[in-house]
């Protein structure tokens, strides 16, 4: 009789890392999987607790407020504890480090098994920052970070710090002590942003706004003008459009808050005061436009821990690699198609290049799902994968690029609305490079030597596809159905060259 004994296999969840964040309004888990670059939060639990919310007058946390985080954490450490006890960064951010029984709070939750680092405005200020850099590479702008006690405000340059703030105008601060009135409130952000004096340089172009606050008003904005993608990192909005929203937010009542969908209640009180501190830092640092950024103080956490080698790889690129590494049969033959096409797109910039990359990655991921669905569930998965360091444009354009892989130049699209966000001659650069991997697809299906010594080139008005003698055999009549469609795209003519 053979052996009965079972194979023990390494749970992908053994490669978990977690973040325990207790900020004001928020006591939140995250567990993150996936690529140390690109980190994919796997469970993301919150609890509105409000611990800086309607604190004592002598200074102390909500007593109510204290029970519930408590009791969240509870909640927190068994989840944990089912995970196998993966490394948790735990913070406390301002309500707690300014609260005079903060250190008490901690005491009481680390019998738990929580180390919790109270951290200070600096820090605070400093992680978001790094949260912000670790989600867009290279990042040049001012990061403000909405908390429920504090806002921190950093001056990034290509990814560096160059100055950072924090200040007490979170919304708990500022409904405090402006008991509910707006014009007061208005005064103590602005006296407050006094002493922000590099925001007065007029040097940032972008305003990175992180927080679940100002997250949330941009998703409103995402309602109001029916915007068709619903991925709020690096959701852009004019300080136009992003001003009107604030003055709209700023004026509404709690009643009219409360009919927009998928905005938590508990987070509403807080709305019109975070719309006030966004609006005074607009005008203060005369910034062209916000993006919105997923990356914050527990990304900060995650990218600090990463070696200096590791940060510089790109994370697009990373997570593309983790998704084709679990959904693609051959998660190798996305580098071997772009060895072959990278001739043909010579002239590409360095943006176009590693978007380029980042498709032919992700060529097969719809390899698993019935024939007739692939097309549409590839332009889904790269539509609604956590990608980051990638605009919304950049994202739709991998989308209509693999897309053209499935369907080729089929006169149908998957969502007109969403391809609208393309400029027509991005649409015809996804278009074309979806029919390159379309053709070398059809080449060699999920195979990957076969593609060695092959080329993709444009030359004098004629698409050539140069290929070692051997490989003639593989020229049937779908790839060279597809060479041609392929070439009728570069308005050239298609030719073969086989040699010795």
């Amino acid at each position: 009789m053979g052996s009965s004994k079972k194979t023990a296999v390494k749970s992908p969840l053994s490669h978990c890392k977690a973040v325990v964040d207790i900020g004001s309004n928020s006591v939140r888990l995250v567990i993150y999987n996936g690529p140390g670059r690109a980190p994919i939060s796997i469970c993301n639990e919150k609890a509105l607790c409000g611990l800086g919310r309607d604190m004592t007058e002598d200074g102390r946390l909500n007593p109510d407020a204290v029970a519930d985080a408590i009791a969240t954490l509870t909640r927190f450490r068994r989840i944990l504890d089912e995970y196998g006890r993966p490394p948790v960064h735990a913070i406390a951010t301002a309500a707690v480090r300014e609260a005079k029984d903060g250190a008490k709070f901690v005491a009481a939750i680390s019998g738990l098994g929580f180390d919790v680092n109270i951290i200070s405005g600096v820090e605070e200020a400093h992680l978001a920052a790094m949260g912000v850099v670790s989600f867009e590479p290279g990042a040049t702008g001012l990061v403000g970070d909405m908390g429920g006690g504090s806002l921190e405000l950093v001056a990034l340059k290509k990814g560096g710090i160059e100055q950072n703030t924090s200040l007490p105008v979170g919304p708990f601060n500022v409904m405090r002590a402006a008991r509910d009135d707006l014009s007061a409130a208005k005064k103590m952000i602005e006296k407050e942003l006094d002493s922000a004096k590099f925001l007065g340089n007029d040097a940032f172009d972008t305003l990175y706004a992180v927080g679940g606050a100002w997250r949330a008003v941009a998703r409103i904005h995402m309602r109001l003008r029916s915007y068709p993608l619903s991925v709020l990192h690096h959701y852009e909005m004019t300080t136009t459009q992003a001003t009107e929203i604030c003055d709209l937010v700023s004026r509404q009542s709690r009643r009219s808050l409360e009919d927009i969908p998928g905005i938590p209640r508990r987070r509403i009180e807080t709305l019109p005061y975070a719309s006030l501190v966004m609006r005074s830092v607009l005008e203060r640092s005369s910034a062209k436009r916000v993006i919105v950024s997923s990356g914050g103080v527990r990304e900060g956490l995650l990218y600090q821990d990463l070696s200096k080698s590791e940060r510089k790889a790109d994370p697009l690129i990373a997570a593309c690699r983790f998704f084709a590494e679990r959904l693609a049969p051959a998660p190798d033959y996305g580098d071997a198609v772009t060895t072959v096409i990278a001739p043909l797109f010579a002239d590409d910039s360095n943006a176009e290049r590693r978007l380029r990359d980042a498709a032919c990655l992700l060529i097969d991921i719809g390899a698993y799902f019935h024939p007739d669905l692939r097309a549409v569930q590839a332009f889904d998965a790269a539509l609604s994968a956590p990608f980051v360091g990638v605009s919304h444009e950049e994202r739709v354009g991998v989308a209509l690029a693999l897309y053209r892989r499935h369907e080729g130049r089929a006169t149908t699209l998957p969502d007109e609305r969403v391809i609208g966000l393309l400029s027509w001659d991005a649409q015809q650069k996804a278009i074309r490079l979806g029919l390159a991997m379309r053709f070398v697809a059809a080449l060699a299906p999920k195979l990957s030597a076969p593609l060695q010594g092959c080329r993709l080139e444009l030359e004098s008005g004629r698409l050539i596809f140069r290929a070692p003698e051997n490989r003639q055999a593989l020229m049937g009549e779908t790839p060279r159905k597809r060479l041609g469609a392929l070439a009728a795209a570069f308005e050239a003519e298609p030719v073969e060259i086989y040699e010795g």
